[in-house]
C-alpha cells in the first residue's frame, strides 16, 4: 500500500494544471525572472551557498546592480561580490592586499524588513526529495537570499521564526556578521508541531517597530479567521505585508496516481485515498483555499506570490525590491 505525507486539515495550493483555468491575476510574478537550476540548488552544501546562488543568479538577470540609497557615512568593508558596483571598490586596499574589498555606508534612508518563516510540520514536506527541496529549505534558502538582499540595499532586516508561536528573533540590523548570524538560527532551527502562525505573528506585532515591512514566508495552513485577526493586528501599526506561500507540487496538482494511506504532517490523522478519485473535487478546493489566502493579504493592504518548490523563486526577490520601491 502507497502511503505519502500531506499537510494537515484542508485541500493544498493550486496552479494552471492542463485542463485548469489560469490562477487569478495577484498570483502571478509581478516582473519577468530569471531562471535557477534547482537541481544544483538542493544539491549545494550548505545554506550559505545556496542563498548566494540564488542572488548570483538573480542579479545576473537585472540589467543594472539593483543598489540605490544616498550614502552619507562610511560604515564598514566587506568582500566583492558579484553585481556590486564596482564605483565602490577600494582600490587602494586591493593593492595592498590583492583582494576586492566595497565600502558600505550608512544610508539616509533605511527600511526595517522582518523576514518570518513558519516551522511548522507541514513544512519538512516533499513528494520528491531526489529531485527538489522541502518546502522549508525552500523557504530558508529564500529568506537567506532575501537578508542578503536587504543587507546590499542598505536595509536593516531582523528574523522570527514561528513554530506554535514567536520562537525565535533576531533584531534588525544591517551587517554582514548579522547576515551570518541570521544564517546560523536558519540552518539550526527544526521543523515540527502544530502550526501557530497566527499566535505568533500577533506576538511579534506586539514587539516590532510600526512601518517596517514584514515579510512571511509559510504554506498558510493556518486557520483563516485567525490569520486575518493577525494580520489585522499587524496593519494597526501601519506595518506592509508580504506573503510569500510556499507549495509542493503534488500539494499543488495531486498529480500522483497514489492509493493508501495519507498522514497528517501535525496531527498524525490518516486517511485511506484514491488520489485519482478524489482529485476533480481537491483541485477546486485548493483553489478556492489559494483564493482565500491571497484575498486575506489584499484585504491587508498586502503582496501575496504563490511559490512552487519544482520552480525558479526568483519572483519572490523581483517582488521585494518592487515591494521596497513603493515603500521609500
Amino acid at each position: 500500500m502507497a502511503s505519502a505525507i500531506i499537510p494537515p486539515r484542508r485541500s493544498i495550493a493550486t496552479s494552471s494544471p492542463p485542463g485548469m483555468p489560469p490562477p487569478p491575476p495577484h498570483f502571478l510574478p509581478m516582473q519577468p525572472v530569471a531562471p535557477l537550476d534547482l537541481g544544483l540548488l538542493r544539491d549545494l552544501p550548505s545554506l550559505e551557498l545556496r542563498a548566494r546562488f540564488m542572488m548570483n543568479g538573480f542579479l545576473a538577470g537585472l540589467h543594472r546592480s539593483p543598489l540605490k540609497g544616498f550614502s552619507v557615512e562610511f560604515a564598514e568593508y566587506r568582500d566583492y561580490q558579484l553585481g556590486d558596483d564596482l564605483r565602490r571598490v577600494d582600490w587602494r586596499l586591493y593593492g595592498r592586499t590583492d583582494r576586492l574589498h566595497v565600502k558600505q555606508f550608512e544610508h539616509e534612508t533605511q527600511l526595517r524588513v522582518f523576514l518570518v518563516l513558519d516551522t511548522s510540520a507541514s513544512m519538512a514536506y516533499t513528494s520528491k526529495p531526489e529531485m527538489w527541496l522541502r518546502k522549508i529549505d525552500f523557504a530558508r534558502t529564500l529568506l537567506a537570499a532575501l537578508g542578503l538582499l536587504a543587507l546590499r540595499q542598505g536595509d536593516a532586516f531582523g528574523l522570527a521564526l514561528i513554530g506554535t508561536d514567536l520562537d525565535d528573533y533576531l533584531k534588525p540590523k544591517s551587517s554582514q556578521a548579522h547576515w551570518r548570524s541570521a544564517l546560523g538560527r536558519l540552518d539550526a532551527m527544526q521543523s515540527g508541531n502544530v502550526t501557530g502562525l497566527a499566535t505568533g505573528l500577533t506576538t511579534l506585532a506586539e514587539i516590532i517597530p510600526s512601518r517596517s515591512l514584514v515579510i512571511i514566508v509559510s504554506d498558510f495552513y493556518e486557520n483563516n479567521d485567525a490569520l486575518n485577526a493577525a494580520l489585522r493586528r499587524l496593519r494597526f501599526d501601519h506595518q506592509d505585508i508580504m506573503a510569500l506561500q510556499i507549495l509542493d507540487p503534488v500539494e499543488i496538482e495531486l498529480g500522483e496516481d497514489w492509493n493508501g494511506t495519507f498522514l497528517d504532517a501535525e496531527t498524525g490523522q490518516k486517511l485511506i485515498l484514491d488520489a485519482a478519485a478524489v482529485r476533480p473535487g481537491y483541485r477546486k478546493r485548493i483553489e478556492a483555499f489559494l483564493e482565500q489566502t491571497a484575498t486575506s493579504f489584499l484585504d491587508h493592504g498586502g503582496d501575496h506570490t504563490l511559490l512552487r518548490t519544482d520552480a525558479s523563486p526568483m519572483a519572490a526577490l523581483g517582488n521585494y525590491l518592487a515591494r521596497r520601491d513603493r515603500l521609500l
